[in-house]
């Protein structure tokens, strides 16, 4: 989606004659500074050189100045948008709706059936309680982008991003995340119980004051930002008033907690020269040959897959579960021992898509295969 309204349409730039001349091709960009009113919020436009010192992606050249005449609407609401990165959002939307009805098999009403009205009563509270979880991970998200602002100007598939080119700027991110954040846990609280927004909000702090500064300090950031990672379907089995120790709310959480390590180091390994780059101790930096990284991911899809079972040796999950958390285990832990093997990106880009396969694919299977007794 366009910010500007440009002289040249984008789609000249893909004649051939731009990839001759590169550079040539490429205009400055555009820095917005906001200046908040207490009536509308206005933009300062300062023209600015590439600064960053990469080639910009297809992303960052939507933004280019040729032409400028002013804001628009949808540019300025496309930024609030992206600042809530949609897709984590999505998958944290996902697994607290996976925690709240993988919870209610297991509640007092389950197998006696229930009334038109409760079941209503249910549906507002997964929708609360996964639009909770949600505006709370937008609100960490955004805060994230806000630090990581100057880093994020040195790798190519973040440098288009709003906080990145300075079109918005630290009072717009603090009041957008402190009123996703408060709304976020307000839901928690109305839709779900106190210790579903106790959650919420540990998941916030732990993923801004712990694992966004361990990130340039320590490898272990992966395993330390798999703990606010992994809360959203214990939120979701929580606010159901289900407990929390509870053998398949804390399976959601342990599921989603191994998952993440291969997950994250399959990214890692294909983007190591830009963390490099902007100064980030991802393990695959450190370990250029990749022999620790690919090993570690290995043993921790592993560890995953044992996991995965404990539904299922607690009576809590059917045959069905354990044919699909078997079958998927297999095939992840197969792609994870092609990567030890080999060492390749391709290896890495197929753990990734492998471990966005598995987790639907699990984490369905033990809400629609519950066993209850």
């Amino acid at each position: 989606m366009r910010h500007f309204n440009e002289s040249v349409p984008f789609w000249s730039s893909l004649h051939s004659r731009h990839w001759k001349h590169p550079r040539q091709a490429i205009p400055t960009t555009a820095r917005l500074r906001w200046s908040c009113l207490p009536s509308t919020p206005t933009l300062r436009v300062a023209v600015i050189g590439r600064g960053v010192g990469v080639t910009p992606s297809p992303q960052a050249e939507e933004h280019d100045n040729s032409g400028i005449t002013g804001p628009t609407v949808p540019g300025l609401a496309s930024d609030l948008y992206q600042l809530a990165k949609p897709r984590l959002t999505l998958l944290v939307v996902i697994t607290a709706a996976l925690g709240v009805a993988a919870a209610w098999p297991f509640l007092p009403r389950a197998q006696y059936g229930l009334t038109t009205p409760e079941m209503l009563e249910r549906l507002i509270q997964l929708l609360g309680v996964a639009g909770g979880t949600a505006l709370l991970a937008a609100a960490a998200n955004a805060l994230n982008q806000w630090w990581e602002r100057a880093s994020d100007q040195l790798m190519r598939r973040t440098a288009s991003r709003a906080t990145a080119t300075g079109r918005i700027g630290g009072k717009v991110i603090m009041a957008y995340s402190i009123s996703t954040g408060v709304i976020g846990t307000l839901l928690l609280y109305l839709c779900g119980n106190g210790l579903a927004s106790l959650l919420g909000i540990l998941s916030l702090v732990l993923y801004i004051l712990v694992y966004t500064p361990m990130k340039k300090r320590s490898t272990l950031n992966t395993i330390f930002g798999a703990i606010p990672g992994a809360l959203p379907p214990l939120i979701g089995w929580c606010g159901t008033g289900a407990p929390i120790q509870h053998p398949v709310g804390l399976s959601l959480f342990a599921i989603l907690f191994f998952w993440q390590i291969p997950h994250f180091l399959a990214i890692a390994w294909m983007h190591r020269e830009e963390y490099e780059r902007a100064g980030f101790r991802m393990l695959p930096v450190i370990d250029p040959e990749g022999h620790r990284t690919a090993r570690i991911a290995l043993i921790w899809s592993l560890l995953l897959w044992a996991v995965s079972l404990i539904p299922v040796l607690v009576g809590a999950a059917g045959a069905g579960y354990l044919a699909v958390a078997t079958a998927a285990g297999a095939y992840l832990t197969y792609r994870a021992f092609s990567l030890a093997r080999t060492r390749r990106r391709s290896a890495a880009r197929s753990l990734f898509l492998a471990s966005l396969l598995y987790l639907p694919l699990v984490l369905g299977a033990l809400v629609a295969n519950p066993s209850i007794s």
